[in-house]
C-alpha cells in the first residue's frame, strides 16, 4: 500500500460503491502502466475489509499464475479439498470450481486480478469463461488493456487518467516528506509534476529520491533541470536509489521499461508498427497529432524495411491497439480558440474537426529517450519530418484548411528544436516545410513563431560549410522574418549575404535571385534607406519586364514596394499611379488569395490618405477590413496597421477622443503580437503621445516620448529616420506649449533641416515641421517672418497636395490670421 493515496478520492468513491452493489458485475480498471492501478485497487481492498468483506488478491501476469491462485481461493473459501485435487491434475475446470465456491460463500468477498495485461495468455489456460460475475461478491481487474473486446459486454470498463496538477504537486510533497514548503516550493513541484505528467509511478520514484539523505539533489526545480540535462540517466537512478522491490537492473528499468513492455506484448500480437509508431509520435511535440498527418507511404518508405510495409489498416491497427493500452489517446481536435481569445472565424472556423493522437507528454518523453540509443534513429527522425513535408501541397491561406494548420504549429517548433545534429538532408527538408508553413503563420499572424524557426533553422544551417542551398534557403526565410518583425540590422545583414548566394546558384533574371533582392529592397525601406530601396526596385522592375507577366506573384510585389517607396518620400501622385496598377491586376487574377489582395489595396488607401482624400481613403480602408476579418484573427499586425490608418484619420478629423482610444487598445494588441519595441508598436504609442500633446496633457506625453526614443535606440530603430524626427518634432511641441518658444523655434529649425536634408524639401513631414516653424516665429513675436514662411509652405502643399488637401486648407487658414492679427496672434488671444 502506499503512505497515502493522492487525487483518487473520488475514483475511490465511485468504484468502491460499485463493487459493493449488489448487482453483481465485473469492473476492468485501465490506463497505461505506472498510472496507480494497482494502488487504487490495493485502496479499494482496504475500503472492503473495513466493511467486513473477505478479499483475494491474484497477480494475473500469466495464465499458469491466475490458474493456481483460483486453487488457493477455490481451497480457502471452503471448496472440497477432493475436487480441489481433481482440477489441479486437469479432472474439473479451476475457474468453475472457484466460481462455484466463490457464489456459495457465505460471507461477501472481493477478488482483484491485478496486471492481466495478457488476457488471451489466461483465456488459453483457464478457457473463454474464466473471468465472471457473481451476485455473492465483487470483482475487480487491474489491466493496461481497455478494449471492449477483450472484456465481457457486462464488463465496467473505467479507465484511469493521470493526476491533476494539483494531485500530483501534494504527491511530490509528501513523497519527499517535506512540511514547511515554501510558495516557491510549491511552483517548482508543480513544474514538476507537469513535467512527470502526473504519472503516480514516476512522481513516486522523484519523491523518494529527493527525500533520501544521499540523494545528490534535493530540490523540486534542480531535479527537473536534471531531467533537462539527462533524462534517462536520473529516472533510472532515481528508481534505482527508491529502495522498491526488485533486482538492480529490474530498479533501474522501471520507468524507462514501463511502457515498453506494452509495446513488447503488442509485437508479439502481431502489431510490430506499434513501436516504430510511438517512436515518430515521440519526435512531435506533446500536443494533439492529426492522424492524417502519419502518412503511410511515407513510413513506408523510411521504415518499412524494420517494421514491415505500412498502408492504412495496419496504421489502424497500431493506433487502436496504442489506445486499447493507454498509451494514446484519439479523439477529435478542431481548432485553438484561446489563441484568438474570441468565438473562431476565418481560419479558425470550427468548421471541421480533425482526428488526432495525443500521447502523454512523459510516454512520449521516455520514447523520445528510448529512440535517442536506437538504431533505428535516423530512419525514425526522417519519418516524422518528411510526414510534416507532406503537407506543403495544401495552400496555407486557405480558410478550409486553417485550424489544420494550427494543429501541426507545435510540431513544427518541435521537429526544428530538436531534429539531431549532424541531419543535412533533414534539415533541408525542415528548411522547406518552414518556407510552406510560415506562409500560414503570417496568415495568422503568429509572427513570434514563425521568427522562432526560421532563426532557428538559420543558425543550424550555419554550422555546415559547404552546404551553399541550405544557408540559402534558412538565410532567405529568417531574414524574411527578421524584418517583419523589426530586427532590422539583422534582416539587412542576412539578406545581403542571401543576394550573394543566389547570384552564385542562380541566374540574374531566376526567381531565386529577383525574390532575394526584392526582400533586400523592402528592408532598405523599413530602414528608412529610400534611395536605395527605390534604385534596387526600379532594377528588379526592368529585369521583370518581358520576362515575368505583370500578374506573377514577383511583379506584384515589386511594383507594390515601388509604391511604398515613392510615397515615403512624398512622390503621391507616382505613388497613387504605381498603387492602382497593383490593384489592376490583383483583380485580373482569378481566386487571389485575400490576404494578397488586402495588403495591395490597403497600400493605396495609405496613399490616398496621405493625398487628403480622407473619404476615399476610408471606403478603402473598409474594403481592406472585410476582406481580413475573412481570414485573419482580429489581433494580426496586418489588422492592426489598417485600424492605425482609419485612427489616424479620425485624428485629423478631430475626433481625438476615438483617436486616442484606438491608438491605446492598438499599441496593446501590437505588443502582445509583435513585442514592445517593435517599430508598429512603437508608431502607434507615438500617436497616443501625439493626441496627448494636443489634449495638453504634457507630462504624460513626454513620459511616453522619451520611452519611445529609449525603446528605438535599443532595438537598432534609429535608422528609421522619419519615425525618430517626427517623436522629436513632438518633443518641441511640448516645449512649445511650456512656453519655451525660443528653444522651441532653435528645435524647429534643427530638425527642419534634417528632414530638407534626408526627405527633400516638399516632403510632407519636412512641410509640417516647416508649418510649425513659421508659427514659432509668431510665437517669438516674429509675425512678418512667420508670414513669409507660411506663404512658402501654403505654395508647397498646393504644388504637393492641391488646394483641397486638408493640410493645404490648414496653411491658407493660419496665414490669413498671420494677416489679420498683427499684433496679439489668434491662438494667443
Amino acid at each position: 500500500m502506499p503512505r497515502q493515496l493522492h487525487d483518487r478520492d473520488v475514483e475511490l468513491e465511485k468504484l468502491t460503491d460499485v463493487i459493493d452493489s449488489p448487482e453483481g458485475s465485473v469492473t476492468v480498471l485501465h490506463g497505461m502502466g505506472g498510472i496507480g492501478k494497482t494502488a487504487l485497487a490495493l485502496s479499494i481492498c482496504r475500503a472492503m475489509r473495513k466493511k467486513r468483506r473477505r478479499v483475494f488478491w491474484v497477480s494475473a501476469s500469466d495464465g499458469y499464475s491466475v490458474r493456481e491462485a483460483m486453487l488457493q481461493i477455490a481451497l480457502r473459501a471452503g471448496g472440497v479439498e477432493s475436487r480441489v485435487q481433481e482440477a489441479a491434475v486437469g479432472n474439473e475446470s479451476v475457474a468453475d470450481l472457484m466460481w462455484e465456491t466463490l457464489d456459495e460463500s457465505p460471507d461477501p468477498w472481493l477478488i482483484v486480478f491485478d496486471s492481466v495485461d495478457d488476457p488471451k495468455s489466461v483465456e488459453g489456460e483457464l478457457g473463454a469463461e474464466w473471468l465472471r460475475s457473481s451476485y455473492a461478491g465483487g470483482v475487480l481487474v487491474t489491466s493496461r488493456i481497455g478494449s471492449r473486446d477483450v472484456w465481457a459486454s457486462d464488463a465496467r470498463v473505467v479507465r484511469l487518467a493521470p493526476l491533476s496538477e494539483s494531485g500530483g504537486r501534494d504527491m511530490l510533497i509528501d513523497t519527499a516528506r517535506l512540511r514547511d514548503v515554501s510558495e516557491e516550493e510549491r511552483e517548482h513541484a508543480t513544474q514538476l509534476a507537469n513535467r512527470l505528467g502526473g504519472v503516480p509511478l514516476a512522481l513516486w520514484l522523484a519523491g523518494r529520491y529527493l527525500a533520501l539523505p544521499a540523494s545528490t539533489i534535493s530540490r523540486f526545480d534542480d531535479y527537473n533541470a536534471a531531467l533537462d540535462r539527462d533524462f534517462p540517466d536520473i529516472i533510472d537512478r532515481a528508481a534505482a536509489t527508491s529502495g522498491a522491490g526488485g533486482g538492480d537492473e529490474d530498479l533501474s528499468r522501471l520507468v524507462m521499461q514501463t511502457w515498453e513492455i506494452s509495446l513488447d506484448f503488442l509485437e508479439k500480437q502481431g502489431i510490430p508498427h506499434a513501436r516504430t509508431l510511438m517512436r515518430v509520435l515521440s519526435c512531435f511535440a506533446a500536443r494533439p497529432v492529426p492522424i492524417k498527418l502519419l502518412s503511410p507511404k511515407v513510413l513506408s518508405r523510411t521504415c518499412g524495411d524494420r517494421s514491415g510495409r505500412w498502408d492504412d489498416i495496419r496504421l489502424e491497427r497500431a493506433l487502436n491497439a496504442l489506445s486499447d493500452l493507454g498509451l494514446v489517446d484519439v479523439g477529435e481536435e478542431g481548432n485553438d480558440e484561446a489563441l484568438s481569445g474570441e468565438p473562431p472565424s476565418g481560419l479558425y472556423s470550427p468548421n471541421r474537426g480533425h482526428r488526432c493522437i495525443a500521447v502523454h507528454p512523459l510516454v512520449a518523453e521516455v520514447n523520445a529517450a528510448q529512440l535517442d540509443s536506437s538504431d533505428t534513429r535516423m530512419e525514425i527522425w526522417a519519418a516524422a519530418t518528411r510526414c510534416l513535408g507532406a503537407f506543403r501541397g495544401i495552400w496555407p491561406e486557405d480558410p478550409e484548411h486553417g485550424s489544420f494548420w494550427q494543429l501541426l504549429v507545435p510540431h513544427v517548433v518541435a521537429i526544428v528544436d530538436r531534429l539531431p545534429e549532424g541531419c543535412v538532408e533533414l534539415l533541408g527538408t525542415v528548411a522547406h516545410i518552414n518556407a510552406w508553413f510560415c506562409e500560414y503563420l503570417r496568415v495568422s499572424g503568429q509572427y513570434t513563431v514563425a521568427l522562432d524557426v526560421t532563426e532557428a533553422a538559420y543558425i543550424r544551417a550555419k554550422r555546415f560549410d559547404g552546404q551553399v542551398w541550405l544557408h540559402f534557403r534558412t538565410g532567405y526565410t529568417f531574414a524574411d522574418w527578421a524584418w517583419r518583425t523589426s530586427r532590422l540590422e539583422e534582416a539587412e545583414e542576412v539578406s545581403h549575404e542571401v543576394c550573394e548566394i543566389a547570384a552564385l546558384l542562380h541566374k540574374p533574371h531566376s526567381f531565386s535571385v529577383l525574390a532575394s533582392e526584392s526582400l533586400l529592397a523592402a528592408v532598405y525601406i523599413e530602414r528608412g534607406n529610400f534611395r536605395m530601396g527605390e534604385k534596387l526596385i526600379r532594377e528588379i522592375i526592368t529585369r521583370l519586364d518581358g520576362r515575368w507577366s505583370l500578374s506573377h506573384p514577383l511583379s506584384i510585389q515589386a511594383h507594390h514596394h515601388f509604391a511604398t517607396v515613392l510615397r515615403e518620400q512624398g512622390l503621391l501622385e507616382a505613388a497613387e499611379e504605381e498603387a492602382r496598377l497593383v490593384v489592376s491586376q490583383c483583380e485580373q487574377i482569378p481566386d487571389i488569395p485575400p490576404y494578397t489582395e488586402a495588403v495591395v489595396r490597403h497600400e493605396l488607401g495609405v496613399i490616398l490618405w496621405h493625398r487628403g482624400r480622407l473619404d476615399e481613403a476610408l471606403s478603402v480602408f473598409d474594403g481592406v477590413m472585410r476582406m481580413q476579418r475573412k481570414v485573419m484573427p482580429r489581433w494580426h499586425p496586418s489588422v492592426l496597421v489598417t485600424r492605425f490608418d482609419v485612427a489616424s484619420i479620425y485624428r485629423i478629423q478631430g475626433n481625438l477622443f476615438k483617436a486616442f482610444l484606438e491608438f491605446k487598445e492598438i499599441s496593446l494588441m501590437e505588443a502582445d503580437a509583435l513585442g514592445e519595441s517593435h517599430y508598429a508598436t512603437l508608431q502607434s504609442k507615438h500617436n497616443v503621445a501625439q493626441i496627448l500633446v494636443q489634449l495638453k496633457r504634457l507630462d504624460e506625453a513626454e513620459f511616453l516620448l522619451m520611452e519611445i526614443m529609449a525603446a528605438r535606440e535599443e532595438c537598432g530603430l534609429e535608422t528609421r529616420h522619419e519615425d525618430v524626427l517626427a517623436t522629436r518634432h513632438e518633443l518641441v511641441h511640448i516645449k512649445s506649449q511650456r512656453g519655451q518658444h525660443i528653444a522651441a523655434l532653435r528645435d524647429w529649425k534643427e530638425i527642419l533641416t534634417e528632414e530638407r536634408e534626408y526627405l527633400g524639401v516638399e516632403h510632407p513631414s519636412t512641410l509640417r515641421t516647416h508649418f510649425n516653424w513659421a508659427i514659432g516665429w509668431a510665437q517669438a513675436g516674429q509675425f512678418a517672418v512667420a508670414r513669409s514662411e507660411m506663404r512658402r509652405v501654403l505654395l508647397a502643399r498646393r504644388r504637393k497636395f492641391g488646394d483641397r488637401h486638408h493640410e493645404t486648407q490648414e496653411a491658407r487658414k493660419v496665414l490669413e490670421q498671420l494677416r489679420k492679427f498683427s499684433g496679439v496672434p489668434w491662438w494667443r488671444r
